[in-house]
C-alpha cells in the first residue's frame, strides 16, 4: 500500500492526453479532435450561446486537452480573452467560461478574479467554491456554495461541492443531511455516488466508499475524479493486496483514459507501476508530469528513484531465502487449527496472514475484547511453529527490541547512527516502508531484522537489497 506517499489533493492539475501518444497501451476514450485557438474559440462560442450546463463545460475541457496544441491553445486565450468574448452573448458568460478555462488548466488566480463577479449565480457559485476547495479554503467554499444553493436546492452540484466542503472540514452532520435532502431526486446520478463515497470515506466507511465509487464509474465511465478516488482509496483499505492492486492500476489508467488526466493521477499510477517493478513504465509517467510542470518537486524525486532503481543490484541467494520468508508471512491464519474465540478475536482485528499477526504486540491482542491468556498463548504456540514471534514485524517506536540491540551500535559514530533516514535517499518503496514501521533514523534501522523488514506490505528484495546496500555504505548491517 502507498500510505502517505499517494496524491490526493489537486484533482483538478489536468495534463493533457500526450501522455498517452507516449504510452500506446492506454488509448483515450475522447471523441474530440485536436483543434487550433480559433476552433477553441467556436467551441466556446457554441457552449456559450445556449444555457451553461455540465456537458457544455465538458465539451470545452475535452476539446482543451485532447492535444498539446490544444492545451497551449487554451493558454493563450486565456492571456488575451477579448476575441472569445466578442462571441459570447454576455459579459457574465464570458466570465464564467473564462474562470472555468482557468480553473481547469491550474491558474486559479486567474479563475477567482473571473468567478468572484458571479458568486451570486450557481454556476459561477459552484466553479469559484471549486476554486478555492481545491487550494485547501474549505470555510470559504462551504460559505460561497451555501450563500447560493439556499436559494437554488435544486442545483445538485451546488450540493454535490457542499458534501465535499463540509467532509474536509468534519461537518459531517451537515454532509449527511445534504446528501439525505437530495436522495430522492439524484441517486442514480454518478455525482450524487460520487459524493457518497466523499462523504463515507471521510467518516472511515472505507468498504461502502469504495463501493459507492464503483457505483459511480459505473453510471459515467469517464468520471475522472471518481475513478481516481477509487484508485486512491482501494490501494489502501481494498481487502486483499493482490486484487486491490490491480483495481487501483485499472482505475487509475480509467482515470488516464477519461480525456481530462490529472496529474496525481499519473504520478499514482507510476507508485503502482513501481511497486510492480515497472520502473520503465513508472519513468514515463513522471516525464510526461515534469514536461507540462518542470518544477514538480515530487515527480522529479519519483524519476529519480525508478531510474535509479532500474539498474539495482540482485544478490540470487538473498531472493530466493526472502521469498521463502515472504511466502510464510502469507500464509492465511485460517491454515492453522486455532479455538472459536481466537479466530474470531483474528477476523474482527482484521488479521489475515502471519505477516499482519506479527505486526501486533502481545499488548494489543489482549486489549481486545475476549482475548485473554489462553488464546495469546495459542497464537504463540502458533507462531513458534514457523520461527515468527508477535511484535517481531513492528516494535513500538522507541521500544527495545525483545532480541536485543544491534551490536553494531556500540562501536558506531552517534552522528551517523542520528542520520535521518531521509539522508539516505532511498527509492519511493523503500521510504514507504520506513514510514510504516516508524523507522526514523539510521539507528532505528539498523536495529531492524530482515524478517521484519519484508513483513512490511509491498517490500520486497530489491528494498531490502537497497537498504543493505545503503548500510553497508556506512559501514553497517541490519540486526541478525
Amino acid at each position: 500500500m502507498l500510505g502517505s506517499k499517494l496524491l490526493w489533493s489537486e484533482i483538478n492539475h489536468i495534463l493533457p492526453p500526450i501522455f498517452l501518444q507516449e504510452y500506446p497501451a492506454l488509448e483515450t476514450n475522447a471523441a474530440v479532435d485536436p483543434v487550433d485557438s480559433n476552433s477553441l474559440t467556436s467551441v466556446l462560442a457554441h457552449v456559450g450561446s445556449e444555457p451553461l450546463t455540465e456537458q457544455g463545460f465538458e465539451e470545452v475541457a475535452l476539446t482543451a486537452f485532447a492535444s498539446e496544441q490544444n492545451f497551449h491553445g487554451l493558454t493563450n486565450l486565456l492571456n488575451d480573452w477579448a476575441p472569445v468574448e466578442k462571441t459570447l452573448p454576455s459579459e457574465a458568460v464570458s466570465e464564467l467560461l473564462r474562470g472555468f478555462c482557468a480553473l481547469i488548466v491550474g491558474k486559479s488566480d486567474i479563475a477567482s478574479d473571473a468567478l468572484l463577479p458571479q458568486k451570486g449565480e450557481p454556476w459561477g457559485a459552484y466553479h469559484l467554491a471549486r476554486t478555492v476547495l481545491d487550494n485547501g479554503r474549505a470555510t470559504d467554499a462551504v460559505e460561497i456554495a451555501g450563500a447560493v444553493y439556499t436559494k437554488n436546492s435544486d442545483f445538485l452540484p451546488l450540493a454535490h461541492l457542499l458534501v465535499e466542503a463540509h467532509t474536509r472540514l468534519k461537518n459531517f452532520d451537515d454532509a449527511k443531511g445534504i446528501l439525505d435532502k437530495i436522495e430522492a431526486v439524484g441517486s442514480e446520478s454518478a455525482t450524487f455516488h460520487f459524493a457518497s463515497g466523499i462523504y463515507l470515506e471521510a467518516i472511515g466507511e472505507y468498504a461502502d466508499a469504495i463501493a459507492a465509487y464503483r457505483r459511480a464509474v459505473s453510471v459515467e465511465s469517464r468520471y475522472t475524479e471518481a475513478h481516481f478516488r477509487l484508485g486512491y482509496l482501494v490501494d489502501l483499505h481494498g481487502s486483499d493486496a493482490d486484487e486491490a492492486n490491480d483495481e487501483a492500476v485499472a482505475a487509475y489508467e480509467a482515470c488516464v483514459k477519461t480525456g481530462r488526466v490529472c496529474v496525481n493521477a499519473v504520478i499514482n499510477l507510476g507508485l503502482l507501476y513501481e511497486d510492480r517493478e515497472r520502473y520503465h513504465d513508472a519513468i514515463k509517467c513522471y516525464e510526461t508530469v515534469l514536461r507540462y510542470y518542470p518544477n514538480h518537486a515530487r515527480a522529479k524525486l519519483y524519476l529519480g528513484d525508478a531510474q535509479a532503481a532500474t539498474t539495482m543490484f540482485y544478490d540470487r541467494e538473498q531472493e530466493k531465502k526472502a521469498d521463502r520468508q515472504s511466502q510464510v508471512l502469507k500464509i492465511p491464519v485460517t491454515d492453522f487449527e486455532l479455538s472459536v474465540r481466537s479466530r474470531n478475536c483474528l477476523q474482527k482485528m482484521n488479521i489475515r496472514t502471519l505477516g499482519d499477526l506479527i505486526m501486533k504486540s502481545e499488548q494489543e491482542l489482549l486489549a481486545y475484547k475476549n482475548f485473554g491468556e489462553t488464546s495469546l498463548d495459542e497464537i504463540k504456540n502458533m507462531l513458534t511453529q514457523k520461527g515468527l514471534r508477535l511484535g517481531q514485524g513492528l516494535e513500538e517506536g522507541g521500544s527495545e527490541p525483545t532480541h536485543g540491540r544491534n551490536p553494531l551500535e556500540a562501536t558506531t559514530d552517534p552522528a551517523v547512527l542520528d542520520k535521518s533516514i531521509d539522508d539516505l535517499e532511498l527509492s519511493v518503496r523503500s521510504r514507504r516502508c520506513m514510514e510504516r514501521l516508524g523507522i526514523r533514523s539510521v539507528r532505528d534501522l539498523i536495529n531492524k531484522t530482515e524478517v521484519e523488514l519484508m513483513a512490511a506490505k509491498n517490500f520486497g528484495m530489491t528494498s531490502l537489497n537497497e537498504i543493505k546496500r545503503k548500510l553497508k555504505e556506512l559501514g553497517l548491517d541490519l540486526r541478525s
